[in-house]
């Protein structure tokens, strides 16, 4: 099931430069976690290889943005830290 349901019927293949973009990362980073499978200290997103290029289709790149907490401020931030 799709977490994203308006994506349902458009989800966009993103090419290296434009996913970086969407995860605010840069293309060199997205290519690394292709050869480590780690971006950010996670799994890497899944890619989809098309011909000798690597793509990435949004849905995929938005699960993997919102597996991160967002905070209201550093000392919220901090705390889920400690807990860990």
């Amino acid at each position: 099931m799709n977490d994203h349901p308006y994506l349902e019927s458009f989800d966009p293949i993103l090419s290296d430069v434009e996913a970086a973009k969407v995860l605010d990362s840069t293309p060199a980073s997205m290519k690394q976690s292709r050869y480590t499978g780690q971006l950010f200290g996670r799994p890497a997103p899944k890619f989809i290889k098309m011909g000798r290029s690597a793509k990435y289709k949004l849905s995929t790149l938005l699960t993997f943005r919102d597996q991160f907490p967002e905070f209201q401020n550093t000392a919220e931030a901090h705390c889920a830290q400690e807990v860990k």
